[in-house]
């Protein structure tokens, strides 16, 4: 699902689109905390060699590749939504392809560290189990032995606003395109106001190969994403035929001067 993917796109969801973006697992310890934090979830109370929990660094506050990025307040938030969420293979949501849930969340935040937006750096954390069991056997060691680290996680945001102009891009559309520059200063979207946390899924490939993201808004704002590029090619048309009319006027001066001079 994530390879494709280039932009916004009318495929997401019944609540409006979702936006994907890539992590990374790695294995953990169980201790008596952890185990208590994922029976709240269980109907069922887990023992420790029932289970094989892992981490999952999701995603933070620096602006990213693609130039947007979730705000601190939107990471608070979803460090609510994503709790007891579950995590499939290759975003194929089925009964079936359910692998593991996130049973806890957490925000560490780097104190020498400042994004580009002058935050703090945090990082959200997921904290996830699963059955150790015949089922998960090499799903498990896959998991142990890094060869399945890439994941990718689906949420949706009620904001993306530009950080040109204020706009935002849920809403309406701005004239301003993702990493361009605008009198000295680069365009990029802030996603805010999480709306809801979907899932957490293994993929072979992530959304992006080198820690970009793929965003998805929803199916109106690919009408407006259309736009946009019509309205940005018309202007870069416009901008074009201004200069030009500027070198004839240069020229018609020259030529007219050089005629009074005679």
């Amino acid at each position: 699902m994530d390879e494709g993917y280039n932009g916004r796109s009318d495929e997401g969801n019944e609540n409006g689109g979702m936006i994907l973006k890539s992590a990374q697992v790695s294995a953990q310890e169980i201790n008596s905390k952890e185990l208590s934090q994922i029976n709240k979830l269980t109907l069922e109370p887990l023992k420790t060699e029932d289970i094989f929990i892992f981490k999952v660094a999701m995603c933070d506050n620096e602006i990213d590749r693609e130039y947007e990025v979730f705000s601190l307040k939107s990471l608070q938030s979803l460090q609510k939504l994503f709790i007891g969420k579950t995590m499939i293979k290759d975003h194929r949501r089925t009964a079936d392809n359910q692998v593991a849930r996130i049973y806890a969340t957490e925000l560490v935040q780097d104190g020498s560290k400042t994004t580009k937006t002058g935050e703090l750096y945090t990082q959200l954390v997921a904290r996830c189990y699963m059955l150790n069991n015949e089922a998960n056997k090499n799903l498990i060691a896959e998991i142990k032995a890094g060869i399945k680290k890439e994941v990718s996680v689906g949420c949706s945001v009620n904001k993306a606003v530009c950080s040109i102009c204020g706009t935002d891009n849920k809403k309406d559309y701005c004239r301003h395109y993702w990493g361009k520059s605008y009198d000295g200063s680069t365009c990029y979207f802030s996603l805010e106001d999480p709306k809801d946390a979907y899932e957490l899924s293994f993929v072979a490939v992530p959304a992006q190969a080198k820690a970009g993201t793929v965003k998805k808004y929803g199916f109106k704002n690919k009408e407006l994403d259309i736009q946009k590029e019509k309205d940005i090619k018309q202007k870069e048309n416009e901008e074009s035929m201004l200069k030009d009319k500027l070198k004839a006027l240069d020229s018609f001066l020259v030529l007219n001067k050089n005629r009074v001079e005679e």
